[in-house]
């Protein structure tokens, strides 16, 4: 089985591919082909990989960011210095407070968070869909922590029954949010990639003390939270209130007022 595996691999297109353009992995192609679709990552952009072990997603990010970029990778295994001065690999696992505070102090902010991590696979497909989900989650906890207010969070899942609720959680903190497989992965492989653009500081459905500022041309309330333009219906200027984001755009955000 594993000779035949071995064959099967050397016959594929993107390994081959990637052997011949010394990308470490085949994964490269994946993340460049989400972003030519989605335009997750540009020219300047500081990135945060987790889970960045062999490499081939950091030499994608860093060949799009360019010299202007910043790329932080982490993972629990030794990732082979790449030669770049902007970019920076860290040994650890990514879910720990230790590693979480280190990122925190090379890295505060960032316009992207990108993870192709894989949790240990036990071969029972239920626990596997679980692990992943969950360390999706943990990878979702550090993009709300990371993020500039507008920047994009792309991670892999394994489908199954949970995404559904992760992905509503996701919608919390991004005007848009989108699953997606690209060409380059495997036809038979579960792995989806799950594309989120358009962070929000202030998530939908929680509930913010806000004062109107201003009143727009369509009479709505114009409030600022942690940073974000919030319209109120029906609010006006000078008003002191508590609100509920009901819905975020790209660059803003739309709210109602409740009682209380």
């Amino acid at each position: 089985m594993g000779k035949r595996w071995l064959v099967e691999k050397r016959r594929d297109y993107y390994y081959r591919k990637a052997k011949l353009e010394k990308y470490r992995s085949r994964a490269a192609y994946k993340l460049l082909q989400l972003n030519r679709h989605f335009k997750i990552l540009k020219a300047g952009d500081r990135v945060l990989e987790l889970g960045a072990a062999p490499g081939g997603w950091t030499q994608a990010a860093r060949e799009i960011v360019g010299d202007s970029g910043f790329v932080v990778g982490v993972d629990l295994q030794r990732i082979e210095p790449l030669s770049y001065d902007n970019v920076v690999f860290i040994k650890g696992d990514f879910t720990s407070p230790e590693v979480r505070e280190k990122l925190k102090e090379i890295i505060a902010s960032c316009e992207a968070v990108i993870s192709d991590a894989s949790p240990d696979i036990s071969g029972v497909w239920s626990i596997d869909h679980a692990r992943s989900v969950e360390l999706c989650e943990e990878a979702l906890s550090i993009a709300e922590e990371h993020l500039s207010p507008g920047g994009a969070f792309l991670v892999k899942v394994f489908q199954g029954d949970l995404i559904k609720e992760f992905v509503e959680k996701v919608k919390r903190s991004f005007s848009f949010v989108k699953l997606s497989k690209p060409k380059a992965s495997r036809s038979e492989s579960a792995e989806i990639y799950l594309v989120a653009k358009g962070f929000s500081p202030v998530k939908k459905g929680e509930v913010y003390e806000a004062v109107v500022q201003d009143v727009s041309r369509r009479g709505e309330g114009i409030a600022y939270i942690a940073g974000v333009k919030v319209f109120v219906k029906g609010a006006s200027k000078g008003e002191r209130l508590k609100v509920k984001i009901k819905a975020l755009k790209r660059g803003f955000a739309e709210a109602e007022p409740i009682a209380g």
